[in-house]
């Protein structure tokens, strides 16, 4: 009776309840690796998501305000407007329209948001056909709705898309805190490995084996999984830092340099249609202007190769400098000459150049945000590490049964 009560609850009892802690820690990590893993991974796809989403509305703001550039400084030369510009408008308001519906899939959370956007869109595009309308038969009362439309455009266009891109950067940041899932489950491997080795420990002490198969076998798996749970995570804690402060900040400092500059040009242009009544205008001007300055120096922050884009801008301020001293002197026909004239170094030449070469770095960079995101593995980590941890669970419920008989 004696020995009957010492096997239940002395040595071989406290090896069961070891046995059975152990299997149960690791049946823990299992599902803790599975799950947490998981969670990380959707996290990282969400955050993909929503940066995508970000960069197409602000390439919807871009484009209002580059088709706005483009209409308006057509209204210069009275008429009917130059085949480039109407070409740049026309392409402009079908990437917003195509951008548009591409948005609403992606990203059902933004669709009230993007429906009123549309809306907006579709009062500015019809305001701008009666004042081209207005315009080609010399009409004065078109530049009034030019007015119209560009007032209406950044009343109430122009703010949706910037909530719109406000709302997406703050999911992406908070899709970006992913370290609760992956602590999580790096805290219950190192719990669990450190309490196998200490039963493992244990039982040495106890038995005076120091090698127990299963239990050596649990561990190896349990510490193979921690291994690589912890590579993944340190894997994707890393890329995201890296693309949050590298691509995807250039991209979006890029994109808002590039609307500011487009605002500036529209404003260039309705400061001589104005005639002397301009200078509401140039103040507007200024601000954008220097508003493109600032985010190309965030771009450069962020990307330090992209060093040609400001050089490029400057030089647009500069040949604008030149149409302002016209105007000012007196000489509005030459001023006209010089912001409409399309010859090689003219204003426009000058910020087609930097149009042109800012777009195809932002498709760059955009492109660099999918590939970073793209390029992390892993994603049949959670089922790997699952299934281990239930094998280790296996062997560990396993470890104590030789032992133990050994007391019958």
């Amino acid at each position: 009776a004696e020995a009957r009560r010492h096997y239940l609850t002395g040595t071989p009892g406290r090896m069961r309840v070891l046995a059975a802690l152990a299997s149960l820690l690791c049946v823990a990590f299992a599902v803790t690796g599975f799950l947490g893993l998981r969670a990380v991974d959707a996290a990282v796809d969400r955050a993909s998501a929503n940066t995508e989403q970000v960069v197409r509305v602000q390439s919807i703001y871009g484009n209002l305000l580059k088709a706005d550039a483009a209409v308006t400084n057509g209204f210069l030369v009275g008429g009917l407007e130059s085949e480039k510009n109407r070409l740049t408008y026309d392409s402009a308001m079908a990437d917003v329209a195509r951008t548009i519906a591409e948005a609403a899939k992606a990203q059902p959370a933004d669709g009230t948001a993007l429906a009123a956007l549309n809306q907006a869109v579709q009062g500015y595009s019809n305001n701008i056909d009666r004042a081209r309308t207005n315009n080609r038969q010399a009409f004065t009362v078109g530049q009034q709705y030019l007015k119209i439309a560009g007032d209406g455009l950044r009343q109430t266009a122009l703010p949706i898309a910037a909530n719109l891109a406000s709302a997406n950067e703050a999911r992406a940041d908070d899709e970006l805190n992913f370290a609760g899932s992956g602590g999580l489950v790096l805290g219950m491997g190192v719990l669990t490995l450190g309490a196998l080795v200490g039963i493992g420990l244990w039982l040495a002490r106890k038995t005076h084996r120091y090698v127990n198969l299963p239990l050596v076998g649990a561990g190896v798996l349990v510490a193979g999984g921690l291994a690589l749970a912890t590579m993944h995570v340190v894997d994707v804690s890393s890329t995201l830092i890296a693309v949050k402060g590298g691509n995807f900040k250039a991209a979006v400092s890029l994109a808002g340099a590039r609307a500011a500059a487009f605002d500036a040009k529209a404003n260039e242009s309705l400061t001589l249609i104005a005639r002397g009544n301009g200078a509401t205008y140039e103040e507007r001007f200024l601000a954008s202007a220097d508003q493109a300055d600032k985010q190309l120096d965030d771009m450069l922050a962020a990307d330090k190769t992209r060093t040609s884009l400001k050089p490029q801008f400057s030089d647009y301020r500069t040949l604008h400098s030149k149409i302002r001293d016209a105007d000012d002197g007196g000489d509005w026909n030459a001023a006209v000459g010089l912001a409409t004239s399309t010859a090689s170094g003219s204003a426009n030449a000058v910020f087609t150049t930097f149009d042109e070469a800012s777009g195809t770095v932002l498709d760059q960079l955009v492109a660099g945000v999918v590939k970073d995101f793209n390029g992390l593995g892993g994603r049949y980590l959670p089922w790997v590490l699952g299934l281990g941890g239930m094998l280790a669970a296996l062997l560990a419920g396993r470890s104590m049964t030789n032992r133990i008989e050994e007391y019958r």
